[in-house]
């Protein structure tokens, strides 16, 4: 039956002439197990899984044009992918030959690479586009999280309900450009699965035709699907090592007063010899003293004092005093 859709919709078209961390991984479609051939192949798309035995299309531009699945042109007509070279095609509402409404449902699914936090804030986002030859649009494309895989044994709604859900009332009907579905979901600890698709039934999916003489199903591309937490703290803590003593003589073994740090964004350090003279200052993180005045002169062997201000990437600020040994 999917393949009667597809080359359905060929015959019609030839008559009418898209520092945070994304958890989906092959988020883009782009890594593949090898070239689709044909339709139906998700199965050679890096990660990703059919989880109600339908035939969900992998699309991809290292594909053969006569496939009927390169990109961007083939058996749906030509789109480029929102990024990279490469998206996927779900049928999310179909009718039977009578107008009847019939359920049979394509889905998208994909363990991430991590488990959501209880209580994070979670923006996720996907892009769809309604292809050139689609001739009925719907208004509610979805996002399904959960801790462990949904699925069925054969091509039927999947009955959950989607936490993130395109528009209602907003008809995705764009051919050119991808459309941008996103929301915020609040985690309860424990989620490592995201499945995309329609999760009403016939019966309560809203339809609108956009083709009055060919109205029998709902086909969409997908790409760029994204899981990000948005209430997470990325920074990382840091931290600073002073040495207390270096030998500037030139052997190519601490010959340099240099301040190890991490995660540092602003460091100062003034360096003054025993009478209070300042001859020396690190102005930033890359900055070292080579045992010279400001001027150049070779400072003698002896014990020097620094005052070193810092602030670290978590904003920690650093107010540092003590003594550095010149042996040479």
């Amino acid at each position: 039956m999917k393949a009667l859709f597809l080359y359905c919709f060929i015959f019609v078209f030839i008559i009418k002439i898209n520092a945070q961390i994304n958890l989906v991984p092959n988020p883009s479609f782009e890594d593949t197990i090898q070239c689709p051939t044909n339709i139906s192949q998700l199965y050679n798309c890096a990660f990703w899984v059919n989880p109600n035995g339908a035939g969900p299309d992998y699309f991809n531009s290292c594909a053969d044009y006569n496939t009927g699945v390169s990109v961007p042109n083939n058996a749906t007509g030509y789109q480029i992918a929102n990024t990279g070279n490469a998206y996927v095609g779900l049928l999310l509402y179909q009718r039977t030959i009578s107008g009847g409404p019939y359920d049979y449902r394509e889905y998208i699914q994909a363990m991430l690479t991590d488990t959501l936090k209880n209580g994070k804030n979670y923006c996720v986002s996907f892009y769809v586009n309604y292809p050139l030859i689609a001739n009925i649009a719907i208004d509610n494309i979805g996002v399904y999280i959960s801790n462990t895989p949904i699925g069925a044994a054969t091509p039927i709604v999947l009955p959950y309900t989607p936490q993130i859900m395109s528009p209602t009332g907003v008809f995705l009907t764009d051919t050119i450009n991808w459309y941008k579905v996103e929301g915020t979901y609040t985690a309860t600890g424990g989620e490592k699965y995201i499945t995309i698709g329609n999760f009403k039934n016939a019966t309560n999916t809203d339809t609108i035709h956009t083709d009055p003489f060919f109205a029998s199903s709902s086909y969409y591309f997908i790409d760029d699907v994204s899981v990000i937490c948005c209430s997470c703290d990325t920074t990382q803590p840091s931290n600073l090592n002073i040495p207390n003593v270096f030998t500037p003589n030139n052997d190519g073994v601490n010959d340099e007063f240099k301040i190890k740090i991490k995660n540092i964004t602003a460091l100062n350090c003034k360096l003054y010899n025993r009478w209070g003279v300042l001859i020396g200052e690190l102005k930033n993180v890359n900055d070292v003293w080579d045992g010279r005045t400001n001027a150049g002169i070779e400072c003698i062997a002896g014990v020097y004092y620094y005052i070193l201000t810092a602030k670290g990437e978590e904003g920690k600020e650093y107010n540092e005093r003590g003594f550095v040994q010149l042996i040479r």
